[in-house]
């Protein structure tokens, strides 16, 4: 059972970091909880769609969520803001098409891709520091439904990529997207975190932990874990991602303490797997949903609290996590290759 929350965390985000013991870090992300596994079926979902969640031990076949060419059956639509926030105007059929590209492209597609370039510059850099974030979505969420995140943190001084992959996915076993969108996208970037929403946050450390051990571009200093923890991606023939002895990387967990979509359990069981340099964010009244910005109408009713924050809130206080997470890697960092995984 979850414990109560802490009456003394009434800001709109709490930080704390790695090194805090077990009692004050259930404190501040409680009640948050990991997500439950992708494709759960103790929960009834409309029209047939999978809940938003990171994996369970084997994974579905592809025809049973997609048409076999990276069209997912079911995927969760941008709200009206999301389109509105977009670098240019991409309608279903236009995303549609980038999703049968990636899926062609096998991971190597340089196109599939929304960029946003910084509109300021950030406080506190030389201009030798040009930052960058890839954001992966969440599973089953299109990936337009984070360009209002995007656009925060292109407005904060970073500039930032969405990938798009096929069936809505977040799967990037080798970093191969990682490598192609960014170094098609901004190549002068000298500082980038990968962070990703739900399942992407898994994707995103996948991602990650390639990059880091074969030493190819791009120069990645953090990751971003967002509703989400590192844990066994089914579809990556690699080892889980562990960066518990890292001390070069940094790391951004973010949870909502309305989000009913993770389990605590899991959570706190793989704390291990991140770097030292890893800081906490509890985002007060913020649930799941709310890190994006898509209608979950066709999600299960149960997978997700109620938020008492504003959408808007809650994504502002997460840009700022994001952010000050980069900000202190680029300034703390000389990242190098290092054995995490098996090329």
């Amino acid at each position: 059972s979850r414990p109560p929350l802490n009456s003394s965390f009434q800001s709109m985000a709490s930080t704390t970091s790695l090194g805090v013991t077990l009692t004050v870090l259930l404190a501040v992300i409680t009640p948050s909880a990991v997500l439950r596994p992708l494709y759960h079926h103790r929960h009834h979902h409309h029209d047939g769609a999978p809940a938003v969640g990171v994996v369970e031990a084997q994974p579905l076949p592809v025809s049973s969520y997609s048409n076999g060419k990276g069209e997912p059956n079911y995927t969760s639509s941008p709200l009206p803001e999301a389109l509105k926030a977009m670098p240019y105007a991409c309608d279903d059929d236009c995303v549609s098409k980038l999703r049968f590209k990636a899926w062609e492209m096998q991971g190597n597609c340089t196109t599939c891709a929304f960029a946003w370039p910084a509109t300021t510059v950030m406080a506190n850099t030389t201009t030798s520091d040009i930052m960058g974030i890839v954001l992966y979505n969440g599973a089953f969420v299109d990936p337009r439904s984070y360009s209002v995140l995007a656009s925060k943190l292109a407005s904060r001084g970073v500039n930032v990529i969405v990938p798009v992959f096929p069936n809505d996915l977040a799967t990037d076993c080798n970093g191969m997207t990682l490598e192609a969108v960014t170094n098609a996208f901004f190549p002068n970037v000298t500082a980038w975190m990968v962070a990703g929403h739900s399942y992407g946050g898994v994707g995103a450390s996948y991602a990650v932990a390639a990059t880091l051990l074969c030493g190819t571009s791009p120069r990645v200093v953090a990751l971003g874990v967002i509703g989400s923890y590192i844990t066994k991606m089914p579809q990556c023939p690699v080892p889980v991602p562990n960066f518990e002895e890292d001390d070069h990387l940094h790391a951004a967990v973010i949870t909502g303490n309305r989000d009913l979509s993770m389990n605590l359990t899991n959570f706190v069981d793989n704390l291990n797997r991140l770097p030292v340099h890893t800081t906490f964010t509890s985002i007060i009244g913020g649930n799941h949903q709310q890190f994006g910005s898509y209608d979950p109408s066709g999600r299960s009713r149960d997978i997700d609290g109620n938020a008492t924050i504003s959408r808007d809130a809650q994504l502002n206080a997460t840009a700022d996590a994001l952010v000050r997470t980069l900000l202190h890697a680029t300034k703390n960092n000389d990242i190098s290759p290092r054995s995490l995984v098996d090329c």
